[in-house]
Protein backbone atom coordinates (compact mmCIF):
# COMPACT_ATOMS: atom_id res chain seq x y z
CA UNK A 1 0.00 0.00 0.00
CA UNK A 2 1.11 3.53 -0.79
CA UNK A 3 0.47 6.60 1.35
CA UNK A 4 -1.37 9.20 -0.75
CA UNK A 5 -2.33 12.77 0.10
CA UNK A 6 -5.04 14.37 -2.00
CA UNK A 7 -4.51 18.14 -1.91
CA UNK A 8 -7.09 20.55 -3.33
CA UNK A 9 -6.91 24.30 -3.74
CA UNK A 10 -9.94 26.41 -4.57
CA UNK A 11 -9.06 29.23 -6.96
CA UNK A 12 -11.69 31.84 -7.80
CA UNK A 13 -10.87 34.85 -10.02
CA UNK A 14 -7.15 34.12 -9.74
CA UNK A 15 -7.12 34.04 -5.93
CA UNK A 16 -6.73 30.98 -3.69
CA UNK A 17 -9.87 30.93 -1.53
CA UNK A 18 -9.29 27.82 0.57
CA UNK A 19 -8.01 24.28 0.45
CA UNK A 20 -8.83 20.70 1.39
CA UNK A 21 -6.91 17.50 1.94
CA UNK A 22 -7.40 13.82 2.63
CA UNK A 23 -4.78 11.17 3.34
CA UNK A 24 -5.40 7.65 2.01
CA UNK A 25 -3.63 4.35 1.50
CA UNK A 26 -3.99 2.91 -1.98
CA UNK A 27 -2.58 -0.23 -3.65
CA UNK A 28 -1.26 1.89 -6.56
CA UNK A 29 0.32 5.29 -7.24
CA UNK A 30 -2.12 7.69 -8.93
CA UNK A 31 -1.07 9.39 -12.17
CA UNK A 32 -1.64 12.80 -13.77
CA UNK A 33 -5.06 12.94 -15.42
CA UNK A 34 -6.61 10.32 -13.13
CA UNK A 35 -9.96 11.13 -11.53
CA UNK A 36 -11.35 9.98 -8.18
CA UNK A 37 -14.99 9.10 -7.45
CA UNK A 38 -16.72 7.83 -4.31
CA UNK A 39 -19.29 5.31 -5.49
CA UNK A 40 -22.87 6.16 -6.33
CA UNK A 41 -24.47 7.20 -3.04
CA UNK A 42 -22.23 10.17 -2.27
CA UNK A 43 -19.81 12.37 -4.11
CA UNK A 44 -16.55 13.77 -2.90
CA UNK A 45 -16.67 16.55 -5.50
CA UNK A 46 -20.04 18.11 -4.60
CA UNK A 47 -19.76 21.87 -4.09
CA UNK A 48 -21.54 24.11 -1.61
CA UNK A 49 -23.78 25.18 -4.53
CA UNK A 50 -24.75 21.52 -5.19
CA UNK A 51 -22.75 21.34 -8.42
CA UNK A 52 -20.62 18.27 -9.03
CA UNK A 53 -17.07 18.75 -10.27
CA UNK A 54 -14.91 16.21 -12.08
CA UNK A 55 -11.31 17.40 -11.62
CA UNK A 56 -8.30 15.41 -12.77
CA UNK A 57 -4.99 15.16 -10.95
CA UNK A 58 -2.81 18.01 -12.20
CA UNK A 59 0.46 16.90 -10.69
CA UNK A 60 1.82 14.03 -8.58
CA UNK A 61 4.68 14.78 -6.21
CA UNK A 62 6.63 12.46 -3.95
CA UNK A 63 7.56 14.09 -0.64
CA UNK A 64 10.80 12.45 0.51
CA UNK A 65 10.57 13.88 4.03
CA UNK A 66 7.02 12.69 4.64
CA UNK A 67 7.29 9.46 2.57
CA UNK A 68 4.02 10.20 0.78
CA UNK A 69 2.74 10.73 -2.77
CA UNK A 70 0.82 14.00 -3.14
CA UNK A 71 -1.88 14.45 -5.79
CA UNK A 72 -2.68 18.09 -6.60
CA UNK A 73 -6.07 19.36 -7.79
CA UNK A 74 -7.32 22.89 -8.51
CA UNK A 75 -11.05 23.58 -8.51
CA UNK A 76 -13.19 26.76 -8.87
CA UNK A 77 -15.75 26.20 -6.07
CA UNK A 78 -15.74 25.21 -2.39
CA UNK A 79 -16.57 21.61 -1.55
CA UNK A 80 -19.40 20.41 0.69
CA UNK A 81 -18.54 16.70 1.05
CA UNK A 82 -17.55 15.51 4.53
CA UNK A 83 -14.81 13.40 2.90
CA UNK A 84 -12.44 16.39 3.00
CA UNK A 85 -10.49 18.04 5.80
CA UNK A 86 -10.55 21.84 5.54
CA UNK A 87 -7.14 23.48 5.53
CA UNK A 88 -6.60 26.39 7.90
CA UNK A 89 -7.14 29.72 6.14
CA UNK A 90 -4.26 32.17 6.24
CA UNK A 91 -4.43 35.76 5.07
CA UNK A 92 -0.78 36.68 5.63
CA UNK A 93 0.54 35.27 2.35
CA UNK A 94 2.68 32.62 4.02
CA UNK A 95 2.67 29.27 2.27
CA UNK A 96 2.40 26.49 4.82
CA UNK A 97 1.26 22.94 5.33
CA UNK A 98 -0.42 21.19 2.44
CA UNK A 99 -0.60 24.36 0.34
CA UNK A 100 3.20 24.37 0.06
CA UNK A 101 2.88 21.62 -2.56
CA UNK A 102 1.27 24.14 -4.93
CA UNK A 103 4.19 26.58 -4.76
CA UNK A 104 5.49 25.61 -8.22
CA UNK A 105 2.03 25.63 -9.82
CA UNK A 106 1.01 29.04 -11.13
CA UNK A 107 -2.59 30.13 -10.86
CA UNK A 108 -4.10 30.28 -14.34
CA UNK A 109 -6.56 33.09 -14.91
Amino acid sequence: MFKILLAVRVVHHGVVQCGYSRELELPFVPTVGMRFEQGTSTTLWETTTQEELDPAIERVIYDLDEDIFVCLFTIPLQLAASFWQDLPKRNDGIVCGVMQYFRHMPIRK
